[in-house]
C-alpha cells in the first residue's frame, strides 16, 4: 500500500486501537497459491508482551492448508471511509475520500490446543458483545423458546452455547500472526488548509452516518479548533 509521508500513522498504539475497533480484516496469502480469506481478528500480546493478532477460519477452508504450512499473511483492515465534498472546503477544491486503511504483515502460527482455541472464541464473543450497543433487537431473556443469558443487555454464552462450541473445535483452525510490519494510512484532510477542515469537521459533525461521526471524532483528535494540528505529530 503507497502512502502518502501526510497521511502515515506512525503511533502503533493508535493503530492497534483502530483494529481492535474495526476488527473484521481481509487476510491475504500466496502460500501456495493466491488465497483470502474475512474474517475478525483480535489484537493480544504475547508472553513477551508482544503484540500479535489471532484469528480463525473453518478448517475445511484451503485458506487453512496455508495457515498450517506457517504461511506469510497480509492482514487488511479498512476503517471508516467518508467521501468529502469540495463544498465544504473554505477554497476551491476537488472532491475526495477521507478514510482509515491498515496493512498488517506477519507469519501464521497454527493454533492447535483445543483450550487455547475455546479462550480465543470465548473472548472474542465478550470483545463484540462488549462493543455494541444493546438496542431494541434484543430479545428479553425467556421471551422464546429457550431463555438467553445476558449481562447487562449484552448476550453471554450459557451451558448450552459453551457445549456447542466445544462442538466446533476440531472443525476450526485458529491461528496467531506473528507480525513483523504494520503500515497505517489515515487520510484525515492533512493536506488541506485549516479553513478547509474546519469545514470538513463542520459538515461531518452535523451529519447522522455513524462513518462520518467516526472520521469526525479522528480528525478533532488531530486538529484544533482552528483546524491546525494539535502538535508536532498531528495528533
Amino acid at each position: 500500500m503507497y502512502v502518502d509521508p501526510d497521511y502515515l500513522e506512525p503511533d502503533l498504539d493508535e493503530v492497534y486501537r483502530l483494529v481492535e475497533v474495526h476488527p473484521f480484516a481481509t487476510l491475504v496469502t500466496d502460500v501456495p497459491e493466491l488465497r483470502i480469506a474475512h474474517v475478525p481478528v483480535q489484537v493480544r500480546r504475547d508472553a513477551d508482551g508482544v503484540r500479535e493478532l489471532v484469528a480463525h477460519v473453518a478448517g475445511a477452508d484451503p485458506f487453512a492448508e496455508s495457515v498450517r504450512s506457517g504461511a506469510r499473511l497480509l492482514v487488511s483492515v479498512v476503517g471508516p471511509a467518508v467521501y468529502v465534498s469540495p463544498g465544504w472546503y473554505a477554497d476551491r477544491g476537488l472532491p475526495t475520500y477521507n478514510f482509515v486503511a491498515i496493512e498488517i504483515r506477519g507469519t501464521c502460527v497454527p493454533m492447535d490446543d483445543p483450550d487455547a482455541v475455546r479462550a480465543h472464541l470465548m473472548r472474542l464473543t465478550a470483545d463484540h458483545e462488549r462493543a455494541r450497543k444493546p438496542g431494541n433487537g434484543d430479545r428479553e431473556a425467556g421471551n422464546g423458546d429457550h431463555e438467553q443469558a445476558r449481562e447487562g443487555g449484552r448476550w453471554v454464552p450459557d451451558g448450552w452455547a459453551r457445549e456447542r462450541i466445544t462442538e466446533l473445535l476440531p472443525e476450526l483452525q485458529a491461528f496467531t500472526v506473528r507480525i513483523d510490519k504494520v503500515t497505517a494510512k489515515l487520510k484525515l484532510s492533512q493536506n488541506r488548509t485549516p479553513g478547509d477542515r474546519l469545514g470538513v469537521l463542520a459538515a461531518l459533525d452535523a451529519s447522522p452516518s455513524s462513518a462520518d461521526r467516526q472520521v469526525h471524532d479522528l480528525m478533532h483528535a488531530r486538529f484544533d479548533a482552528a483546524g491546525h494540528p494539535r502538535d508536532d505529530a498531528g495528533r
